[in-house]
């Protein structure tokens, strides 16, 4: 009974107190019409609202394939099959018929690269130990696809401090490869060149360890001889230049007197690892004569480097079955929107050089079309020596892994 008297009196006390309201000037009132004052910030229009704009993210993949092969080396009988190639044709020199079998493949790559072991002074052809090239073969090297030409290498100044010279301003002026490796002077070796391919800058470093002669005196010339100091500027310098940074060093231990030994030294291994610290993405690794194995380079900002040791001989007339086996190493460069490019789908393919017991009818084969006859008149014969297919597939199988072979010579 108290309570339903005490909800009775609230509600008569309600009703009194709306019709007090009722009466105040204004009119009636209602929850709609009372206005609220904002506190601590400022009406705004939408004119005053600034447009939001969307973050574009650019997830478009650049892809450009790249093919390197090892050491070019031209020796007498090379002279004299490219000679004979050249017969009927105006020409002193056709060296592009020992490349055929493997131009399509080359030409094919978006950057293709090659060692030359041998310069190319404009002076007479000469061969082992200080060797020259006649200039046909800078054109036959481009006709066959190749756009990358390095010079830096223990026989670049054969010819001294002159033929080198020579060398460097032939291949500089060139228009069909961009020639690395050589550099007038300490400026010109700083310049790093930078090229691109399908939207992808690349920087291309190169170095040597060591020349078999000196410089001498009178030149402004650059050797590019391996050095820490220089390697980590060079490599700080075109970081925010380009996309991947691609490095040629001529290096390690020549292998062609049968000590059979194929691992990199200690001294490749520690070059390697430090070159991969300061950002190199690819090593493209000359000199010892054999093939080497490749092999991935934990770096220290969490990337990985491919080290190729070594390509092992492109063309060279020397005398064991292990300096006939070189190989084509293929990769792409990939690189997702505006993001540093890596390395896919590497692959090494071996290659076969073929010279024939009367020193002549020089050529490369793939190792898949190297056959019993090739080998029976291989000219290695002529040093007491043989070559099979299967041995070179054993060597083969002995320094590649699996990972990065042909399905066809994977053991």
């Amino acid at each position: 009974m108290k309570k339903a008297i005490s909800l009775f009196m609230i509600l008569i006390m309600t009703a009194a107190s709306l019709a007090s309201c009722a009466d105040k000037p204004g009119g009636d009132v209602s929850f709609d019409t009372i206005e609220f004052e904002t506190v601590g910030t400022e009406e705004t229009t939408p004119a005053d609202t600034e447009p939001v704009v969307p973050i574009e993210i650019n997830d478009t993949e650049y892809r450009a394939t790249f093919i390197g092969a090892g050491d070019n080396i031209t020796y007498d009988g090379t002279f004299w099959a490219a000679q004979d190639y050249a017969a009927g044709t105006g020409r002193a020199y056709n060296f592009a018929p020992i490349y055929s079998d493997l131009a399509p493949a080359i030409s094919a790559a978006d950057v293709a690269y090659i060692n030359q072991e041998c310069m190319m002074s404009g002076a007479e052809a000469s061969s082992y130990p200080t060797f020259n090239v006649p200039r046909e073969m800078a054109f036959d090297l481009a006709s066959t696809g190749f756009d990358i030409i390095n010079i830096a290498n223990n026989h670049m100044l054969d010819q001294g401090g002159w033929g080198l010279n020579e060398t460097i301003e032939f291949l500089k002026n060139f228009d069909g490869m961009t020639m690395i490796g050589g550099n007038r002077d300490r400026a010109d070796y700083d310049d790093i060149e930078i090229i691109e391919a399908n939207g992808i800058k690349i920087a291309l470093l190169s170095y040597c360890e060591m020349t078999n002669i000196g410089l001498g005196d009178g030149y402004d010339i650059w050797i590019p001889y391996l050095d820490k100091e220089d390697i980590k500027r060079q490599c700080d310098s075109v970081k925010d230049k380009c996309d991947f940074i691609l490095c040629s060093v001529h290096w390690g231990e020549e292998q062609w007197y049968g000590n059979m030994r194929y691992e990199p030294t200690e001294a490749q291994k520690t070059w390697a690892k430090y070159m991969a610290d300061c950002g190199v993405d690819a090593i493209i690794g000359t000199h010892p004569h054999v093939i080497e194995p490749i092999e991935w380079i934990e770096r220290a900002d969490g990337g990985r480097t491919l080290c190729c040791y070594s390509l092992g001989n492109f063309m060279a007339m020397q005398k064991y079955y292990f300096n006939m086996l070189g190989g084509l190493v293929s990769f792409d460069i990939v690189k997702q929107g505006n993001r540093h490019a890596t390395v896919d789908n590497v692959v090494f393919t071996p290659t076969v050089y073929y010279f024939a017991q009367n020193w002549r009818g020089s050529k490369i084969y793939y190792l898949s079309d190297f056959s019993d006859y090739l080998a029976a008149t291989h000219g290695i014969s002529n040093y007491g020596n043989s070559i099979s297919r299967q041995d070179l597939t054993t060597l083969l199988n002995l320094n590649i892994d699996n990972e990065f072979l042909p399905e066809e010579f994977r053991n």
